[in-house]
């Protein structure tokens, strides 16, 4: 019973202990939010820069094959945008080893070669749902929000495969909701309610709602 005991309150000073600390950092961010790291080495914490592993990967990718560096060549303007260079960049996104870090820095840099390259696609054909998603993530590092909207409307207008289309709405949706954009009320004013389309959109909504807090594609 002793032992017991004394674990009990073992741990309820622990749990003491573990709220005053936990209170003591609240009040750190909450008075010094442009100096907290000085503050919180104050009370015993020891800070350490997180690594950016993504960048230490970018940094040391080069290319791994003549398509990856024929690829490179086009991104730092050595030859002109065409089918060919499409036809590259699909075949290395598909590809079973993707050179996902050399890729991804031109994605960061905002590259404007490469958002030309997937206009192009888009154009060649514009439900292609790997370059709206692509396009979709040059979002992320310029902001492109008019034209990444006009993509995926143009997706929509197009696509006639319901489950295809789905999908497209999903990423529009997701694609878009971070800037405020409310892609589910466009789409409804496009497809009314008594369409095919309409109903889907109105399916996928309800499922969203369903799912906001846990996002991933619903499953059909």
């Amino acid at each position: 019973m002793t032992r017991k005991k004394d674990k009990n309150l073992l741990d309820e000073y622990r749990k003491i202990k573990n709220e005053m600390l936990f209170d003591k950092v609240n009040e750190v961010f909450r008075k010094n939010p442009d100096n907290y790291t000085q503050k919180l080495e104050e009370i015993g914490f020891e800070y350490h820069e997180e690594e950016d592993y993504e960048k230490i990967e970018e940094d040391k990718a080069t290319p791994q094959n003549d398509r990856q560096e024929y690829l490179v060549a086009y991104f730092d303007g050595e030859h002109e945008l065409s089918k060919k260079t499409l036809h590259a960049y699909l075949e290395e996104r598909d590809s079973e080893h993707p050179n996902y870090p050399l890729i991804r820095k031109y994605f960061k840099a905002a590259n404007q070669r490469l958002k030309d390259l997937l206009l192009f696609g888009l154009d060649q054909d514009p439900i292609i749902i790997d370059l709206l998603n692509d396009l979709s993530f040059f979002h992320e590092f310029q902001n492109i929000l008019e034209e990444l909207v006009n993509r995926f409307l143009s997706a929509c207008r197009q696509e006639k495969n319901l489950l295809n289309f789905s999908e497209i709405v999903q990423d529009f949706y997701y694609a878009t909701e971070p800037d405020s954009y409310d892609a589910l009320a466009k789409l409804k004013e496009l497809f009314p309610p008594d369409t095919e389309k309409g109903k889907n959109v109105e399916f996928v909504a309800v499922e969203l709602l369903k799912n906001r807090d846990e996002p991933g594609h619903i499953e059909f």
